[in-house]
């Protein structure tokens, strides 16, 4: 089997290289040649393809918060520290901009799970309330909404959306159908991390809230902030969250939470610390009131700042152009060897988090395999979980696939 070079580059040459990335000029540069990787540290031989869990960071980011680390140990001056705020200010108003959101409604918080749960255990919920979840949600959006109903007495339900759906139309269905007259809350995954079905957000969005504009919508990102183009105000979603450490490829322990002006007054922060305020009404402007986490990462949070401008540099949709050429690359390939898919194939509801059948008692071995003779990192989620990102080649998926296509028997 082999894959064409130039028919890759084709479909994923054109992420703009407008701007300047101050410093990055190099790392952005090579991520847009037949060689991205070149622009990042992993060794030939273990080669990640595990975004939908852990990216690595583009060396000159890498080089970044070990620098402002190294910086501030240096000189912890207030006016020293009052720079990196500068630069979390500055991350905040590029992380909105590309979100199509108002900075004044983005916290930067630790990850994920951490804003998921500020939206669980803030929500404004009574005894009876009913909250509506996709059984396909991570823990953090679906076992911690289930902790909150044991406390407080709300109601927790799920629906279940097939696998082999073929229309939008019916995905909107089941999520219209599935609300009561006592729902308050519908909280979703955009994509899935054990299937990787992508969920057509806008649509589910506009019938929810023609159905009843007063419900809250939170849609988990984690599997989209950083892989996607993404227009919440497009969306209309009430709350998003994302970390920084998959997909957008920054630091780690970094975060967002996106409230909506509307919102915010109906959820709780979990956590009260600097910088707050002395008072019960905080100090901090709107959505910054749930970053009141106290003493962070500052380095991290600079690093925020230069992985932000990586990512105007690229764009958005040149990061996803890139992504998905990759990944439907990989997706064609493992399609041609024949071997069981839990992902679907269908284009309305595929993403970058491709997935293999294959048995729980297997999984292991089928990941050491792949690791041995393809040098390519897997992860073991419902299956064998593939997730490429722009730092990965043709050639990653050449020796990906003939590795698996060695290990087939492995596959149920």
């Amino acid at each position: 089997m082999s894959i064409r070079r130039r028919d890759f580059l084709k479909t994923v040459g054109g992420a703009s290289l407008a701007g300047s990335l101050l410093g990055h000029p190099a790392a952005v540069m090579a991520v847009n040649t037949e060689r991205p990787d070149r622009a990042f540290s992993f060794a030939n031989d273990k080669v990640p393809m595990n975004a939908a869990n852990l990216c690595p960071r583009p060396s000159a980011i890498t080089k970044a918060v070990a620098h402002y680390g190294a910086e501030l140990d240096i000189d912890m001056s207030g006016a020293n520290r009052r720079r990196i705020m500068d630069m979390k200010n500055e991350a905040r108003d590029g992380i909105a901009a590309q979100l199509g959101v108002s900075a004044d409604d983005i916290a930067i918080v630790r990850n994920t799970s951490e804003a998921n749960n500020i939206v669980v255990q803030g929500m404004s919920l009574d005894a009876g309330d009913e909250v509506l979840l996709w059984d396909q949600n991570h823990p953090s959006n679906g076992v911690a909404w289930t902790v909150r109903a044991k406390r407080t007495g709300c109601v927790v339900r799920y629906l279940s959306i097939p696998g082999d759906t073929q229309s939008i139309d019916k995905v909107v269905d089941v999520f219209v159908n599935a609300i009561s007259a006592r729902t308050k809350v519908v909280s979703f995954t955009h994509i899935s991390n054990i299937t990787g079905f992508r969920l057509p957000a806008s649509e589910i969005c506009a019938a929810i809230h023609r159905k009843n504009s007063g419900i809250h919508i939170h849609m988990d990102g984690a599997q989209t902030w950083g892989a996607r183009e993404v227009d919440l105000a497009k969306i209309g979603c009430d709350s998003f969250s994302g970390s920084a450490h998959k997909w957008f490829m920054g630091p780690r322990e970094v975060g967002i939470l996106y409230v909506s002006e509307s919102s915010q007054a109906r959820i709780w922060p979990g956590v009260v610390s600097i910088p707050w305020g002395r008072e019960a009404e905080p100090d901090v402007m709107r959505a910054r009131k749930f970053e009141a986490l106290g003493q962070r990462d500052d380095a991290s949070i600079a690093g925020l700042a230069a992985t932000v401008r990586f990512h105007q540099s690229m764009t958005p949709a040149g990061v996803q152009r890139r992504a998905t050429g990759i990944a439907d690359q990989l997706r064609a390939a493992l399609t041609d060897i024949g071997v069981p898919f839990v992902s679907t194939a269908n284009p309305n509801f595929t993403s970058n988090v491709i997935i293999l059948s294959a048995p729980q008692a297997t999984r292991g071995e089928l990941i050491d395999n792949v690791l041995r003779d393809g040098g390519v990192i897997l992860a073991g989620v419902n299956g064998l979980r593939l997730s490429p990102h722009i730092y990965n080649t043709p050639d990653h998926v050449e020796r990906v696939v003939a590795a698996i296509h060695k290990s087939r028997n492995l596959l149920s």
